[in-house]
């Protein structure tokens, strides 16, 4: 069986490290100036629960949040120029970012699923496998017990803590492979082409469309499930007044039941 992604779903940038974040960091730097009020930018992980708390934190009296994605790292570039005072993070901070006083308030726990098309007859795969399939050592579904046919990873863009996280918790990704910058676009794809596989946010995943591996005989969200990482707001030093009073509203008990009612697991 060979079946090729759509490709009017997928750009593929290859050795253009540099460019994307830059192209990403115009967009989301010339969105956030026009903005007023708390501005948070970053994670497009993050993006669609923090909107959802931010639309509850002013219905409950709270000031005006702007919100802008790009990714974890360009985040953290607009907090550095001073266009957002907060970030959201999906993966680790690195040493460089704590030396320079980045500081990660957790508010929730994402459970990263491996998504397949509903027709791939693979329901699992060990930690192991997963690894050798997204390094490219494994590039034929039936060494997993699949139908014959190639594997396509579909990735995630350099600065994306999807990836970050994913390459930490599994290992490196292949390079040769389509890339795209959003969690819901990874969705799309694979649920139109029967060869693909990806990895996205539990939440998003629950949209639809595709089925959902077990790793380690765990599906996503279920106990001892391997995949999961924190979920950060991030500041430069101690948060000020109106982003403290954000996370106060966040991980209080309106913002971390809207957490769990999210598909994330709360952090307290």
């Amino acid at each position: 069986m060979s079946v090729h992604l759509p490709s009017r779903a997928i750009r593929t940038w290859r050795g253009a490290r540099p460019s994307l974040t830059l192209v990403l960091l115009a967009a989301l730097l010339a969105a956030c100036t026009r903005s007023a009020g708390l501005v948070v930018a970053g994670s497009t992980s993050l993006l669609p629960l923090v909107e959802v708390l931010a639309r509850a934190y002013e219905a409950a009296g709270g000031p005006r949040v702007s919100l802008q994605g790009g990714g974890s790292t360009a985040g953290l570039v607009a907090v550095r120029s001073k266009v957002a005072e907060v970030a959201m993070v999906s993966r680790d901070l690195t040493p460089e970012e704590e030396r320079e006083g980045f500081q990660a308030h957790v508010i929730a726990y994402d459970v990263l699923a491996i998504a397949v098309h509903p027709s791939n007859p693979v329901d699992g795969l060990t930690r192991e496998q997963l690894r050798r399939l997204m390094a490219g050592e494994i590039t034929d579904w039936a060494e997993v017990g699949g139908l014959p046919g190639p594997v396509h990873l579909v990735n995630r863009e350099w600065g994306s803590g999807s990836r970050d996280a994913i390459e930490r918790l599994v290992g490196p990704t292949r390079h040769d492979t389509a890339v795209l910058n959003a969690n819901g676009f990874i969705r799309l794809v694979v649920r139109q082409a029967p060869s693909a596989v990806g990895y996205l946010s539990l939440s998003v995943a629950r949209a639809g469309g595709v089925k959902l591996l077990r790793v380690d005989g765990r599906l996503p969200g279920e106990p001892g499930y391997p995949l999961v990482r924190p979920l950060t707001l991030v500041t430069l030093g101690p948060p000020d007044r109106e982003a403290q009073a954000f996370l106060d509203f966040v991980l209080g008990p309106t913002g971390q039941r809207l957490v769990a009612e999210q598909g994330m697991l709360p952090a307290r």
